[in-house]
């Protein structure tokens, strides 16, 4: 017999928040007792801020962009979120070309299942009901794909394309998910320690903080970002931003946003065939002078060149 809290359902299409009686609550209620897998594309949708339960967000073949009170994320074909249960959140696609949508949804019972077979042991080969509330809280940011989630991501991916055949071994799949995420949570750990703090709680809160201004460069690399609005967005005083920010990631802010778009430059250089001068105002330049010499500085040749070079 399947288990309720384990049972995985496939949507293949978004939600109409617009549709006349459409039941918010009924909508909240089937992801706080389901999980679920989201698959569906669009060019142009645009979602208001709602309730979210745990959940992995991936986007293919183009960006999604998801934005939590004042932070926002641009999911793409490099990098997958993690939003904790309870998060609200607004999401949206607007792209020349469709963009697949990729979330897989959890339960929260279901996340206690996995947890609590770490922390009560005993208790579950004596077949004791154990009542312990395992924190499930993981650090919401950008997350490269690696080989620790992305695997099992991307073999749920291709399974769900025959769901009903395959639905059994997706759930044993959401399982390994669950337990590969909490191992991805230990590296985390093990680079907050790289934050200078007495406390551990300090270093976590500075971790997190630190990466909300980092994945909001990576995500709006385009637009005029100000270190006074970074700091804003980690909410913390200007300057002891700046100070823990070069502290960690050994790069000012500003050096790391010219960082950015240049690798975003090389990138589109070399995956497309956009005029030079169209790449840099899709980076953010104006100047296509001024951005042909900062390319040069960072990669030694010329956009010209480079382009000629990955030809």
């Amino acid at each position: 017999m399947k288990s309720s809290i384990s049972s995985v359902v496939l949507v293949n299409s978004f939600p109409d928040f617009s549709a006349p009686g459409f039941d918010i609550d009924a909508y909240n209620n089937f992801f706080k007792t389901s999980n679920s897998i989201i698959n569906a594309s669009a060019f142009d949708i645009a979602y208001p801020e709602h309730w979210g339960c745990f959940s992995i967000k991936c986007a293919l073949g183009g960006e999604e962009f998801y934005k939590v009170q004042n932070r926002v994320y641009a999911v793409n074909d490099n990098n997958f979120l993690v939003l904790n249960e309870g998060q609200y959140y607004s999401s949206y696609i607007f792209s020349k070309e469709k963009v697949e949508s990729f979330t897989l949804n959890f339960n929260s019972a279901f996340i206690q299942e996995v947890s609590g077979s770490y922390s009560d042991e005993d208790k579950i080969l004596e077949n004791a009901p154990s009542h312990k509330k395992v924190n499930t809280e993981f650090v919401e940011k950008l997350y490269h794909h690696n080989n620790i989630v992305s695997p099992v991501l991307f073999k749920i991916k291709e399974l769900a394309k025959n769901f009903n055949v395959n639905r059994e071994s997706i759930t044993e799949l959401y399982y390994q998910l669950i337990e590969n995420l909490f191992v991805l949570h230990k590296d985390v750990n093990r680079e907050m320690h790289n934050i200078k703090a007495a406390k551990s709680s300090t270093r976590k809160e500075l971790y997190k903080r630190l990466h909300y201004a980092k994945d909001y460069i990576d995500s709006c690399y385009a637009s005029q970002i100000t270190l006074r609005e970074l700091s804003l967005i980690t909410l913390m005083n200007t300057a002891y931003f700046l100070r823990q920010y070069k502290k960690y990631f050994r790069i000012t802010p500003y050096q790391y946003l010219m960082h950015r778009r240049l690798q975003k430059a090389a990138e589109l250089l070399s995956n497309t065939c956009s005029p030079i001068a169209e790449i840099c105002t899709t980076i953010g330049y104006e100047d296509v002078s001024s951005f042909a010499k900062l390319f040069k500085k960072q990669y030694a040749v010329s956009p010209e060149v480079y382009r000629k070079q990955i030809s």
